[in-house]
């Protein structure tokens, strides 16, 4: 599951090299992003314009309930996991998501390696057993996708014709067949292979209309409808 960010509050408890790592990448997701800690590393600091740096101890739970009560997403990027259970009893009261990034087992929120490559996104994880495994396979997925000269084009294809039935005001059971037909088609899929993407709208739309029209029948192996 995707979730957008952009304008969310999000609280990232410790200030060290794991806490500076969440407190960027949620910056990047166009967050509202605090960090509670005693301490900043010099890179949060470098960026303390655009994250607010908020000093405080763990300890301090009263103080840091103010912050979790009126956050979206909690990220405790603590050395340790004596507070963990403080934390996650004060964001539950409120409703509040929970990033432990100090115990995968234990985590609500799971923040993965992302990857995208001309519209298709993707998340990979281990479930807290290897950063490093998670990221070689992040980078696997990304190479594939970047030798595989069809997938954009099968992406274009498609997404125009989503676009094109939604125009035309086809009911959204009739698009789920009609989904499958013309990406099974022959001509269609050949199109794509070639990188011929107009042609192959074209052609879609032409094959949208032949089932509309009952000119051709909708036959999918292995699929009923």
């Amino acid at each position: 599951m995707f979730v957008e960010f952009e304008g969310k509050d999000v609280l990232v408890i410790g200030g060290g090299g794991v806490g500076t790592s969440r407190a960027k990448k949620f910056l990047k997701a166009k967050a509202k992003v605090k960090v509670f800690s005693l301490d900043f590393s010099d890179e949060l600091k470098e960026i303390s314009g655009r994250v607010e740096l908020i000093r405080g101890d763990v300890k301090d739970t009263r103080k840091l309930e103010d912050f979790i009560k009126n956050s979206y997403l909690v990220v405790v990027a603590l050395p340790f996991t004596d507070f963990n259970d403080k934390i996650v009893e004060i964001a539950k009261r409120y409703k509040t998501l929970v990033n432990l990034a100090n115990d995968a087992k234990r985590t609500e929120v799971v923040i993965p390696f992302e990857g995208e490559f001309e519209g298709i996104r993707f998340a990979v994880t281990t479930e807290g057993k290897s950063g490093i495994v998670a990221r070689r396979v992040k980078d696997t997925f990304l190479r594939a996708l970047e030798e595989d000269e069809e997938i954009v084009s099968f992406l274009k294809a498609m997404d125009h014709l989503k676009r094109y039935m939604k125009g035309r005001n086809i009911p959204v059971q009739l698009r789920m067949k009609l989904y499958f037909a013309v990406s099974e088609d022959e001509k269609f899929r050949r199109l794509v292979r070639s990188g011929e993407v107009e042609l192959a709208k074209e052609w879609a739309e032409k094959l949208v209309e032949d089932y509309v029209s009952g000119r051709r029948k909708i036959e999918i192996e292995g699929f009923e409808f």
